[in-house]
């Protein structure tokens, strides 16, 4: 008796969802320069993403009334309502060279007032689907479509418009640990991360830079400690994807300073040097086009320099880096 009480309240809701919506009657779009397969792949996903969004309920003219040739306000004004239905929606597609245009005009069925126009750009027919999900919005919500960027809806001329925005250089401080490798740092088993950072983005690759320090002390023999600085490294990377949440590749250059200090039986033993340092990671980004970013890396780095003291055998510092900074245009423009 439950199963069959939550069914019909499923079917009372969903019946009343439906009611609410108001039908439209979306005539064939007028096409200019765009050959006709366009033209009706373009009226399928803007009905289908029209009815997603649940105000109105969208049924295409050529199934409902026939293949009526009404373009302007008026004539589609009078067939929506001799039909039955309460608005109607009318659109266009324009080409200009790459370009496409497409446009969109909803319609009151009984006085023929117009409610509200979008229109939306696709520098190539692959961005054609997202502006028509634009444009779907827009109707829904009365919004204009620059209005309605979400992710997965941004389209590719509107990306590197946003991706040129206060974000496209960002800077920040970078927080996290290390962990050693083979006993590298003196024995230390865990250190401490704090990095100055600065990255200037493009669609697809990012150059970076930081300076910072780190140190730490063994949490097992009392004395042993180690700490390091990055005078300046430079790293390149490349997104894996252009949405605004990404993985990412990288792999840097540098040059660091290292001090180890080893408590043993006859006393402290330090040991210190400088070079190259080289890294190699990967990580994941988030909001990409918004003003600022948030990143998180695990990098392998390693010093081209031996460090020990009479209690450890010589090796190059290295370990790895796990950290994340949240990082901000330098300006609010």
């Amino acid at each position: 008796m439950r199963v069959i009480t939550a069914i019909l309240v499923v079917l009372i809701v969903a019946n009343g969802s439906l009611a609410a919506s108001e039908k439209t009657l979306v005539f064939s779009f007028r096409g200019t320069g765009v050959y006709e397969d366009l033209i009706d792949a373009s009226e399928v996903l803007f009905a289908r993403a029209l009815d997603q969004q649940g105000r109105y309920q969208a049924v295409r003219a050529i199934d409902a009334v026939g293949d009526i040739d009404c373009q302007n306000v008026i004539c589609a004004a009078e067939t929506a309502r001799r039909a039955g239905y309460e608005k109607a929606l009318t659109g266009s597609l324009t080409r200009l060279g790459s370009k496409v245009i497409a446009g969109v005009t909803l319609i009151d069925a009984s006085d023929g007032e117009v409610l509200f126009t979008a229109e939306g750009t696709a520098l190539s027919e692959e961005d054609l689907d997202i502006v028509l999900k634009r444009l779907a919005i827009s109707i829904s919500e009365g919004k204009n479509s620059d209005d309605t960027a979400r992710v997965g809806l941004i389209t590719e001329n509107e990306y590197d418009d946003v991706r040129r925005r206060n974000s496209y250089s960002t800077g920040g401080l970078r927080a996290g640990f290390i962990w050693p490798v083979e006993r590298s740092f003196g024995g230390v088993e865990r250190m401490t991360v704090i990095d100055v950072v600065f990255q200037h983005d493009t669609n697809d690759y990012f150059l970076a830079g930081k300076s910072g320090l780190h140190w730490g002390g063994d949490i097992d023999k009392k004395g042993n400690s180690a700490f390091g600085l990055t005078l300046f490294e430079a790293k390149i990377g490349r997104y894996l994807s252009r949405s605004d949440f990404a993985p990412f590749i990288s792999a840097g250059i540098g040059i660091s300073w290292a001090r180890i200090k080893e408590d043993g039986p006859g006393g402290d033993e330090t040991d210190s040097g400088s070079g190259l340092s080289l890294s190699a990671g990967t990580g994941f980004a988030a909001f990409r086009t918004y003003d600022f970013q948030f990143q998180l890396g695990i990098d392998y780095v390693i010093l081209l320099e031996r460090l020990g003291t009479e209690y450890s055998e010589l090796k190059n510092p290295q370990g790895m880096f796990f950290t994340f900074c949240i990082r901000r245009s330098g300006d609010g423009d």
